[in-house]
């Protein structure tokens, strides 16, 4: 992975890259990117290789299997964005041949809305947004069929109907032998993983199994059973009733089915939420530094009830904001 020495384009040319090798060992892709940010010169915060793999996969780019310790890249597809005025979102693979099509297609013919990725500090850049304004529904799937990639109706939305909901997964055994040094149980009130000495209560807890793998798993009535660390919090959160989840609908005329998804920091999304919420914009979510929370634009109203329920939470609604004069909002 060599490339020029901008880091505006380290997102396209590591998406390019793994669209290219089109799968291999997780591990090895999170030594990649912190292997590439040096060739750019990039000083990246602790678990910035993670949180770019992450969003990533919400993003559409990828899919990971982390218990398996594999990526592999997605298909590439055009689809719709719900409630966007004929914006279309262009995600999945992006190879040289891809890529040579879009740009011939958008000096020639296509709408292209190219949005580069804007990075905090210390985060690896992501790949530029691609989106495309049609006109029709012919128009979006003949352009599919130019670029020679699948055209699926707004993503979102179907993802919406494949939500698992959140429960306890099967029976596993207790920490237990040397491993138990290394327990771990989640504090509600901390946000956190805390170490502890037993595992006498019920709740969420982690350790080190015997190949030193990090283990997840959540105590019901006794009995152990797996779960992963996002789940494993909400199911937290609904044991104690602790809300973590707001949706704001939009101030402009006809938008008040879509608005803003509103999540706490502490509680990331289980992965296909979050992709279900991510592809309602084409953005990874806004993090708000104050109120701690990450933003989802463009949410209909709908997915962000079916994302709550999914994992037993009660979507808070707050009140619309004031549309001023010009437009903007108070």
């Amino acid at each position: 992975m060599t490339g020029p020495m901008s880091s505006t384009e380290f997102g396209g040319i590591l998406l390019r890259w793994l669209s290219e090798s089109r799968s291999g060992r997780a591990s090895a892709l999170r030594d990649g990117i912190r292997g590439q940010a040096r060739t750019w010169g990039l000083e990246l915060k602790e678990y910035a290789d993670w949180d770019w793999t992450r969003k990533a996969a919400a993003l559409g780019f990828i899919d990971v299997d982390l218990r398996a310790d594999r990526w592999s890249v997605a298909p590439p597809v055009l689809t719709q964005l719900p409630h966007a005025d004929g914006l279309a979102l262009l995600t999945g693979a992006r190879t040289a041949r891809i890529s040579a099509r879009v740009e011939e297609a958008a000096q020639e013919w296509m709408e292209l809305i190219t949005v580069p990725h804007r990075p905090e500090t210390g985060e690896a850049p992501l790949p530029d947004t691609l989106l495309f304004q049609y006109e029709d529904l012919q128009n979006l799937q003949e352009a599919a069929e130019y670029l020679r990639v699948r055209y699926v109706p707004c993503a979102a939305l179907q993802l919406m109907e494949l939500l698992p909901q959140a429960t306890p997964g099967p029976e596993s055994a207790p920490p237990g032998g040397n491993t138990a040094n290394t327990l771990e149980k989640y504090e509600l009130r901390l946000q956190r993983f805390v170490p502890v000495a037993r595992d006498d209560e019920d709740g969420l807890y982690r350790w080190r199994g015997a190949d030193y793998a990090r283990l997840t798993r959540i105590r019901r009535n006794g009995v152990f059973h797996t779960v992963d660390r996002e789940t494993g919090v909400y199911l937290e959160l609904a044991r104690h009733r602790i809300g973590a989840m707001r949706w704001r609908p939009e101030a402009g005329q006809g938008r008040v089915g879509v608005g803003r998804l509103f999540v706490d920091r502490y509680a990331p999304l289980p992965a296909l939420h979050e992709r279900a919420a991510v592809l309602c914009s084409g953005f990874p979510p806004s993090v708000g530094k104050q109120a701690q929370t990450r933003a989802y634009d463009n949410v209909p109203r709908a997915l962000a009830e079916a994302i709550a329920a999914s994992l037993q939470q009660k979507l808070e609604t707050m009140a619309r904001p004031v549309a001023a004069a010009g437009g903007r909002t108070e």
